[in-house]
């Protein structure tokens, strides 16, 4: 695994998609939200803060706030779901 990065997949249930990503450690759950709601059309509302997380397993977590994400112990192989 390098440092500074992880490859993670994102599963967008909706339309059954799996896609592998890049995920910098040093940015913060709300940057990477951010760019997966632009960058996939996610519906994500990012007024709205009660909205604004994700889910993952293998590890399980809840991805939200200014936390990096190298703060979450995720590593490459960690699945994104996105259930809405």
């Amino acid at each position: 695994m390098n440092e500074e990065k992880i490859i993670m997949t994102l599963h967008i249930h909706k339309t059954n998609q799996y896609v592998d990503i890049e995920v910098p450690l040093n940015i913060s759950a709300n940057e990477l939200i951010y760019s997966l709601c632009k960058g996939y059309h996610l519906d994500i509302d990012l007024n709205d803060i009660s909205q604004r997380h994700l889910k993952t397993e293998n590890p399980i977590a809840l991805l939200k706030g200014d936390k990096l994400i190298s703060e979450f112990n995720l590593r490459d192989g960690t699945k994104i779901n996105y259930t809405r």
